[in-house]
């Protein structure tokens, strides 16, 4: 766990060293994504808590200007089950528990992306704001790459009964760019328009069928012509995200 803190502050401290000459600012607020015209407003997030082996190491990371934490990765750690691996905790660890309470009390978005369907139902047990699942699609298959990080609709529903949102996920789980239109559908369908967002895992995804942010409006194009008005599409281009961050992020 040593090690985890240590690998933290070191990324930590170069993500800050980039930031710093760059027209850019660390929000640690939500007002503090628009507060700059100009510059772009980094949220700070960890993709994993494999570093925290208590829950007060949050107040650190909270002061570090951290606002969102995903429980798991890619290896077992301390707080929940992944559903990758065999369970370890039977879901969220007592530690896992505590780290979702202080998160709440802190104003600290949880991200539940890549834990297994008893760890997201144990935080919605415990969450008192809405959650995320960041990076994610509705399975429809699993004969596809990388499909044990798919949900079913039932995930996706404790997610959006907390008031969340989940990242509809442009992996190579899409056969093209015209079927991940039609998962966002899905997901859409399953857990309703307020609660789906995009996940891209930008530079980090698996042979992705979208890797450009300049693909949105060809993506935005996709799905009016699915049915999706203007108001739908800014909720699920950005819209949704921002609601949950202003209603956790203080």
């Amino acid at each position: 766990q040593g090690e985890g803190w240590t690998e933290y502050k070191r990324q930590l401290a170069q993500l800050k060293e980039l930031a710093g000459p760059a027209p850019m600012h660390i929000a640690t607020r939500a007002k503090d994504l628009h507060a700059k015209p100009g510059s772009v407003a980094v949220l700070i997030t960890c993709e994993g808590g494999d570093q925290l082996d208590a829950a007060d190491r949050l107040d650190e990371m909270h002061a570090d200007g951290v606002r969102v934490v995903q429980l798991v990765h890619y290896a077992p750690n301390a707080l929940g089950d992944l559903q990758t691996h065999a369970a370890e905790h039977g879901g969220l660890s007592a530690l896992g528990k505590d780290v979702v309470g202080r998160m709440n009390r802190l104003g600290m978005i949880v991200d539940v992306a890549h834990a297994s369907y008893e760890t997201v139902k144990a935080v919605a047990d415990k969450a008192t704001v809405p959650f995320i699942l960041s990076h994610s699609l509705i399975n429809i298959g699993n004969d596809r790459p990388i499909s044990a990080r798919t949900i079913s609709v039932e995930h996706a529903r404790l997610v959006a009964a907390s008031g969340g949102v989940i990242g509809a996920w442009p992996s190579a789980y899409n056969k093209n760019f015209a079927e991940y239109a039609d998962n966002i559908m899905r997901l859409a369908d399953a857990a309703g328009i307020d609660h789906v967002g995009l996940g891209t895992d930008m530079d980090s995804n698996f042979k992705p069928v979208m890797d450009r942010y300049a693909q949105l409006p060809d993506l935005c194009e996709a799905l009016a012509k699915k049915g999706l008005g203007r108001k739908d599409l800014e909720k699920l281009a950005g819209g949704n995200a921002m609601r949950v961050i202003h209603q956790v992020v203080r």
